[in-house]
């Protein structure tokens, strides 16, 4: 016996009651349907969302990855906890880890975002004071992690898969702000917040 298909006002109530961001999204990439907690995570109304390409909200970065993990879902799929990030309304990062399934009855792709964005909070906010940490956007925050590590420059050109001469137009970028000369200024700088005492 063929199960019952449930219709689209069902799916849209099961999906507003779920404690996390729901999208429905079709085969071409626009979403179709949002719940409210994609407001909470995003800062964007349902209906500025709805009607939208589903990548564009994606960052940069992430599109490519983003796309493989889609082509698997359509594929017929079941997949759980890939990660990637969404830009927020206010211009900031979200890290979403997704599970996601195509509903081939409706022709929609299902997936269930959790923000796990706290959990993925830079480590350099404990090496950084505020003031200086304002300085360093995202990306930057990852090359000056990377380089109090033993890696080269080059290897952090292929950890972050991008050119070589521009992961040194970022590096020096990093020293100018953090007002250092290199790597070794760098871990001093990180040292000294580190042996910084606490305030109650």
């Amino acid at each position: 016996m063929a199960k019952p298909i449930l219709s689209e006002d069902t799916i849209h109530a099961l999906a507003d009651a779920q404690p996390d961001a729901v999208f429905l999204v079709d085969k071409t990439g626009i979403i179709r349907y949002v719940n409210p907690r994609c407001h909470d995570s995003l800062g964007f109304a349902q209906s500025d969302l709805i009607g939208q390409t589903m990548l564009e909200l994606v960052v940069q970065r992430d599109r490519d990855r983003t796309i493989k993990e889609a082509s698997e879902v359509l594929a017929g799929h079941k997949r759980t906890g890939f990660e990637n990030r969404y830009r927020h309304r206010d211009g900031s990062d979200i890290h979403f880890s997704w599970s996601a399934r195509w509903l081939e009855s409706h022709q929609l792709r299902l997936g269930t975002a959790r923000d796990v964005t706290i959990l993925r909070q830079p480590a350099c906010a404990y090496l950084l004071p505020p003031d200086l940490l304002g300085l360093l956007d995202p990306y930057e925050q990852e090359v000056f992690l990377l380089l109090l590590t033993s890696a080269t420059e080059m290897q952090i050109a292929r950890r972050l898969g991008v050119a070589a001469d521009d992961i040194r137009r970022r590096v020096a970028s990093v020293y100018r702000k953090l007002g250092v000369r290199g790597r070794l200024g760098l871990t001093s700088l990180g040292m000294s917040v580190l042996q910084t005492p606490l305030t109650p």
